[in-house]
């Protein structure tokens, strides 16, 4: 049988834009390392999420990410450093091709090993891009 070329999803993609962070996660952190000055202290870089779906994100950055690589990401309600992510999961770089609008990388990552609160988070998330609200909602999910 031959391959279409035809890309199917499992979950729908919304079309978002969103800043947050991202870093070469613990399992990679000895083998892949920025240049001084290009992280912050911590090593988070900031990106862009662009989209947005179940199985993963995709973000738009200066930064070259190499295919297989492992990052944390951290997706908050506002600039503020000081309150919690939104979102704080795993991810693993699946798909990287340069923008043709700037010079930029765009990447396609996959979530990795979900635990329950990250499912959650992502739920949520996914709800409020639905167009879903806490009107009416008895089941003691809080959705803002």
């Amino acid at each position: 049988m031959s391959n279409s070329g035809l890309i199917v999803r499992r979950s729908e993609r919304y079309e978002i834009s969103i800043p947050a962070r991202v870093r070469i996660s613990a399992i990679n952190a000895e083998s892949v390392q920025f240049a001084k000055g290009v992280t912050d202290a911590d090593r988070w870089v900031q990106i862009d999420v662009v989209d947005f779906a179940q199985g993963g994100v995709g973000f738009v950055s200066d930064l070259f990410f190499a295919r297989g690589i492992h990052l944390d990401l951290e997706i908050r309600q506002t600039d503020d450093m000081t309150t919690d992510p939104m979102i704080q999961t795993q991810m693993v770089v699946r798909r990287v091709q340069m923008t043709d609008r700037r010079p930029a990388y765009l990447v396609g990552c996959s979530f990795n090993d979900l635990d329950d609160k990250s499912q959650e988070s992502i739920a949520e998330l996914l709800f409020r891009l639905s167009g879903g609200s806490n009107a009416g909602n008895d089941d003691g999910v809080g959705y803002a």
